[in-house]
């Protein structure tokens, strides 16, 4: 099949969706505004993020024509909502399939709410898709909230490959060496976007308890993403707990090298405010590692406090009883993951959703036609220039 995706290039999953795909002989184009992360296999059309009137009328030309000079089967919009959704909608090209994956749905990730345009966006990617793949039922609830979409909608969790994330102590040894850490340096990692969203100031102010009772603790912060000021705040406040090198920004570790990172880490800590159903969640529990999660309903499908996780309130007393729990009892640390990796094996396996997913395609691909106007475009075209959030 002739698959166009459209997503953020700074996103590793929207990348990754495609490489999948282009792995299982589909011939697929990633079309995008601005920065793109490394991307192998698959041809990518990008071009700078418009900062003008004449640069976003050009860029949205020369966006559409990549869409339909492609002649796709399906078009793929990773994100229902978003400049990038938008635009793909513009494109006219049916079949549609939208992924929402948390922030196009789900109001309470937007920190300064939502514009009504931007909400407005989500809801004509929803009404236009031929079909929606939500990750859980969180995330159904949520698409139903935007209308009555329900006959439309699979749930489609993509999961991991455990060809790629398995453990390998190994990697995780030689990236712990790289990496500066002695061998006796017990790892907490943060493996989420560094933003407020994804509330990494708890696991770090959680870190003087842990240290208490583990004095060689150590939290590593990857920076997928970061915010700046986020990055100088949490700088700050490691410094105000005393903390000095027992907290460690570690930066963008590439894909390919998280098995390594996840190798080495003895907790996964994952605590947003808000989510949907996170691949890094899958990817530690495919690599062994007992993971500590924040008390989102979204995470109930796949996993259960006490068996294959441990669930903690928002509070860092909370976190850090968790960590030093996991820390203290190793049968139980070892039976979490034991069961998380069964549990990612039956619930998110990469190669049995990604063959869900290419007959969802075909499916939709056989209804016909390939290219069809809607209503409301012009209206759709004039918000794209009224609306300020970048691209998504």
């Amino acid at each position: 099949m002739r698959i166009a995706i459209v997503g953020s290039g700074r996103g590793v999953y929207p990348l990754d969706w495609a490489a999948t795909l282009a792995l299982r002989g589909h011939e697929v184009r990633f079309v995008t505004l601005g920065e793109v992360l490394t991307a192998r296999g698959f041809e990518v059309r990008t071009r700078p993020i418009p900062r003008n009137v004449p640069q976003a009328v050009r860029a949205a030309r020369e966006f559409l024509r990549d869409i339909r000079s492609f002649r796709p089967d399906v078009l793929h919009v990773n994100y229902a909502g978003g400049r990038l959704g938008t635009l793909a909608t513009l494109a006219g090209v049916h079949p549609l399939v939208a992924a929402v994956v948390g922030g196009d749905v789900l109001p309470e990730q937007h920190s300064r709410g939502q514009a009504w345009l931007e909400r407005r966006a989500t809801r004509r990617v929803l009404q236009l898709a031929d079909l929606i793949l939500v990750k859980n039922e969180a995330l159904r609830r949520a698409v139903a909230a935007q209308g009555d979409f329900a006959g439309k909608v699979e749930l489609v969790r993509w999961g991991v490959d455990p060809a790629r994330f398995h453990r390998d102590a190994g990697a995780g040894e030689s990236l712990r060496r790289e990496l500066g850490l002695a061998p006796e340096d017990r790892v907490v990692l943060s493996p989420r976007v560094l933003q407020p969203l994804y509330n990494v100031h708890l696991i770090l102010e959680a870190m003087p308890r842990v240290l208490a009772e583990a004095p060689r603790a150590v939290l590593l912060v990857t920076e997928y993403n970061a915010s700046a000021d986020y990055r100088r705040l949490l700088e700050d406040r490691a410094v105000r707990l005393g903390l000095g090198g027992r907290v460690r920004f570690v930066g963008r570790i590439d894909h390919e090298r998280m098995p390594a990172l996840y190798s080495l880490a003895e907790v996964v800590v994952s605590v947003p405010a808000s989510d949907g159903l996170p691949q890094t969640l899958f990817e530690a529990m495919a690599c062994g590692v007992p993971v500590v999660l924040g008390r989102l309903p979204g995470y109930a499908d796949v996993v259960d406090d006490g068996e294959t996780v441990l669930v903690t309130d928002f509070d860092p007393v909370a976190v850090a009883a968790a960590v030093i729990r996991l820390f203290g009892q190793p049968s139980l640390a070892r039976a979490l993951a034991r069961n998380a990796l069964e549990r990612v094996q039956q619930a998110a396996l990469l190669p049995r959703e990604v063959q869900r997913v290419e007959g969802l395609y075909r499916t939709v691909a056989a209804r016909g036609p390939r290219t069809r106007a809607h209503r409301g475009w012009l209206f759709d075209a004039l918000s794209l220039l009224l609306r300020r959030h970048p691209p998504q």
